[in-house]
């Protein structure tokens, strides 16, 4: 980075002083950032005023900035407290948007949320950069995560995500949108495999000191590149949750997912023929019965089928014992904790809605679930027969 104005002296200074970054950056309140920053830059010497700070942020605010690439560009990674959120096209190339992401842990249902909390940030505003995708290869040696969780969609991976990431030493990446944009990249041989993990690892990288286990969950369509996947992290150990059909499809007609409305996904980065999905007769239980599909074709000895009647329990007597975890008492009392809360809000206790699901379904529904139902039961018949070998 080229140090030529006082602005650019304030962002190097920032870039190396974490303890002013993990001061400033969760301050939502304007004023009182602009008053924290003017005194920082007055620390420093550098003569930006208030009033200097209160429009450069007002312009980096403006939904015409926000779309531009950020004024700050690096060449290489930014510090721990930045991760990757975004890809971008600059001139033909690919480019990789980072925020500071305030000390806040990845403990929220989804990326997204913690993404959208620390986006509207002013110290962001003044400190959102951009490297070249190549910064990611700093990340390519790190360890491979130490489980992955498949799923279905609205079959409880979002509570099993909520509980892994209780333990304060346990990192979930739950559906990050970046890592998504790379498996499309690489899917359409735009990028070699080797980037997924790079951004897996970037995504996840310890900014808090005191990670030992890291995890991702997957997008439910990431199914549909499952061998792609288990190339890239071979020796990990992973999971598939899913549940009954019909219940799942009452859930996607009530509100459906992206994977779920026709011409959201660009399937062809997944391998799969759009004109497949155009002419199914029910796109919703089509694309469901596709990532059902790839899950029971790619089951090896590496995974573990979860039906969403056997959570929150089996998260910690099955999947974590799977994932070759096993967290102290305290943790394992807060990890049990999490699974008494509804996954998506948790502030609220969880309530079973399974029967009420089941009394929703239409005849049509059920109709559109029956092929679904035949997948199902062999999930179920491979699940029953695992866990009958393994007590054997």
């Amino acid at each position: 980075m080229t140090i030529a104005t006082p602005i650019d002296r304030l962002r190097a200074a920032l870039l190396a002083d974490e303890a002013a970054q993990l001061r400033l950056a969760p301050i939502a309140d304007t004023a009182a950032f602009l008053d924290a920053i003017a005194a920082y830059a007055a620390g420093l010497g550098l003569p930006i005023t208030r009033d200097a700070f209160a429009a450069g942020l007002a312009r980096a605010a403006t939904p015409q900035m926000m779309q531009e690439l950020p004024a700050l560009r690096l060449a290489d990674a930014p510090p721990r407290q930045w991760l990757p959120v975004e890809l971008k096209d600059f001139q033909g190339t690919i480019v990789v948007e980072w925020l500071h992401f305030a000390g806040l842990p990845l403990t929220d249902p989804f990326f997204d949320d913690t993404w959208r909390k620390v986006q509207i940030l002013p110290f962001n505003r003044l400190m959102r950069c951009a490297t070249p995708l190549a910064a990611i290869d700093a990340f390519a040696d790190a360890p491979a995560p130490d489980g992955l969780v498949f799923h279905m969609s609205r079959c409880g991976s979002t509570l099993a995500g909520q509980m892994l990431g209780a333990d304060p030493g346990h990192i979930v990446a739950a559906e990050p949108p970046v890592v998504d944009t790379v498996i499309q990249l690489v899917g359409m041989g735009h990028l070699p495999p080797s980037t997924i993990h790079a951004m897996a690892a970037a995504v996840m990288r310890d900014r808090l000191g005191q990670a030992r286990h890291r995890f991702i969950k997957v997008d439910a369509w990431h199914a549909l590149v499952l061998p792609l996947l288990r190339g890239v992290w071979p020796d990990t150990p992973w999971t598939f949750l899913y549940r009954d059909p019909v219940e799942v499809l009452v859930s996607q007609q009530r509100r459906p997912g992206m994977h779920c409305r026709p011409g959201v996904l660009p399937l062809q980065a997944y391998g799969v023929d759009p004109a497949e999905g155009a002419a199914a007769d029910d796109y919703a239980a089509w694309i469901l019965g596709r990532i059902c599909t790839g899950a029971l074709a790619g089951i090896d000895d590496a995974c573990l089928l979860v039906n969403y009647d056997q959570l929150p329990a089996a998260l910690t007597d099955a999947i974590l014992p799977h994932f070759g975890v096993a967290p102290g008492a305290a943790a394992l009392e807060r990890i049990a904790a999490a699974g008494q809360r509804y996954s998506k809000a948790p502030d609220r206790a969880f309530t079973g809605d399974s029967d009420a699901k089941q009394r929703a379904a239409s005849p049509e529904l059920r109709a559109a679930a029956a092929p679904l139902l035949a997948t199902y039961a062999q999930l179920e018949e491979r699940r029953l027969a695992a866990h009958a070998e393994s007590m054997a």
